[in-house]
């Protein structure tokens, strides 16, 4: 019972920061995307840290499967990429016009072509693996099924995000990057106790867990890392970018993130090796960390622990739902119907229910955490990479043509091999599917490029 008080209480506590942040919301699109573009470096940490590291349970699914290789391919890449994001693109980001991804996209390819890349961040931003998570922490905490769990999870992440916009996450994100925090720095002294020291975990250990390949091939582990390049279309680095106080906030508040991450990092891994070892067979790995509290944290510790899960899901779902939505809504569905930006921000409340609807079948569809991750990125990064890039600099910008046959290429490419792959039960041809897709776009980009260098003076000029 003191469990489920203080889980109760969390959720109570989240859903009144949510309230409170609508109610400092201001009218206009502006606002309900960015914030007003008003976020201070410590605002933009707290909401940065959790929101971009909502895959918690697929973290320890990872680390119970695979071992330290977690380290390598679920975590070195993101810093790299992160560190790429802030030197190069966070600070172009918040000068250029513009509330989105599409936005940008759009003044430099035009309207169509950023109507096809919001369906893309559409796509992306899937809430999909996050509802796996929910429903996976709802159903073991409260002994509900997990698609009621997922359905539960799904409607109050909706009516959280559904009038505040940004503002709400924002507000709810401070409590929730302080819980990450301490959930998980409440679990070592405990598992440490009942499983024992570094020496004692290595032993319990299969052979190979504390391989930093952890037998993965080198092409799952360079998949893996391209796969990371999920970070530089991310739209909720984009959008937190966008929304920083100024160029300077949004590139010192990335570099700062990083480390704040990289603990989180080593709590997670460290936590799914002790979950290994505790629990050696399982027949859904998702649960490697909820088993791992049930048996080493006593009453009370075991509440907040789940409160940090919780915070890091809630944070990535809640900012998930919110860009998938305003991708649907303001930028595709706005665009196409050419209204005004009231009307856009009544179609993005509309898109709201869209993303859920579409990410509660797609994880009742893949419920796996990694599998969606896998699925979502392979065939979406290699069709928005070089798009989004080009639209910061001019230089990189082929003709509309090329740009256009580009990446409606390789979203084809890469959506037919994820397909194909998940007909068979294996990858096609063993290749990861964004490697055919990244190909075919580097190749009509380079000829684009190449081709037809009097469009890019005309970019340039033009820019």
């Amino acid at each position: 019972m003191l469990d489920l008080a203080i889980f109760v209480v969390y959720l109570a506590l989240v859903a009144g920061l949510e309230w409170a942040g609508a109610r400092k919301r201001r009218r206009g699109l502006g606002d309900y995307v960015l914030a007003g573009r008003t976020l201070t470096l410590p605002v933009f940490v707290a909401t940065l840290v959790p929101s971009f590291y909502g895959g918690v349970l697929g973290i320890g699914e990872f680390t119970w499967t695979h071992g330290l290789s977690n380290w390598l391919v679920m975590a070195l890449p993101y810093y790299v990429f992160a560190a790429v994001y802030a030197l190069f693109l966070a600070g172009r980001i918040r000068l250029k016009p513009g509330l989105t991804i599409a936005d940008h996209v759009e003044s430099a390819y035009g309207v169509a072509f950023a109507v096809f890349a919001a369906l893309l961040v559409f796509v992306l931003c899937s809430p999909a693996d996050e509802f796996v998570m929910i429903g996976t922490l709802l159903s073991y905490f409260f002994g509900m099924a997990l698609k009621p769990a997922m359905a539960l999870g799904a409607v109050a992440s909706l009516l959280f995000m559904l009038k505040g916009g940004l503002r709400s996450d924002v507000w709810a994100n401070a409590l929730q990057f302080l819980l990450v925090l301490i959930g998980f720095a409440v679990l070592f002294p405990f598992a440490a106790s009942r499983v024992g020291g570094p020496a004692h975990l290595a032993a319990l250990l299969p052979p190979g867990h504390l391989s930093l390949t952890g037998g993965l091939s080198i092409w799952q582990i360079l998949g893996w890392w391209i796969i990371a390049a999920w970070t530089i279309v991310d739209p909720i680095f984009h959008q937190r970018a966008a929304a920083a106080g100024s160029p300077a906030v949004a590139r010192r508040g990335i570099l700062i993130c990083i480390p704040f991450w990289m603990a989180i990092d080593a709590m997670t891994t460290v936590a799914g090796l002790y979950a290994r070892a505790a629990v050696p067979r399982l027949s859904h790995p998702l649960m490697a960390y909820p088993k791992l509290a049930d048996l080493v944290l006593p009453p009370g510790f075991r509440a907040l622990f789940f409160c940090g899960m919780a915070s890091s899901v809630l944070a990535g779902l809640q900012a998930r739902i919110l860009q998938s939505a305003i991708s649907l809504g303001k930028d595709a569905l706005g665009r196409a119907f050419k209204t005004t930006d009231a009307a856009k921000e009544k179609l993005t409340m509309f898109a709201l229910v869209a993303s859920t609807v579409m990410g509660y079948a797609l994880a009742v569809w893949i419920p796996s955490v990694v599998g969606l991750w896998y699925a979502l990125g392979s065939a979406v990064i290699p069709a928005l990479l070089w798009p989004l890039i080009s639209a910061y600099y001019p230089r990189l910008r082929p003709s509309r043509a090329f740009a256009f046959a580009a990446s409606i290429g390789a979203c084809a490419i890469s959506f037919l091999w994820v397909g194909a792959s998940h007909a068979i039960h294996h990858p096609l041809l063993g290749m990861n599917p964004m490697f055919p897709g990244l190909a075919y776009s580097m190749i009509i980009w380079g000829l684009g490029l190449w081709i037809a260098p009097q469009a890019q003076a005309k970019n340039l000029s033009a820019a």
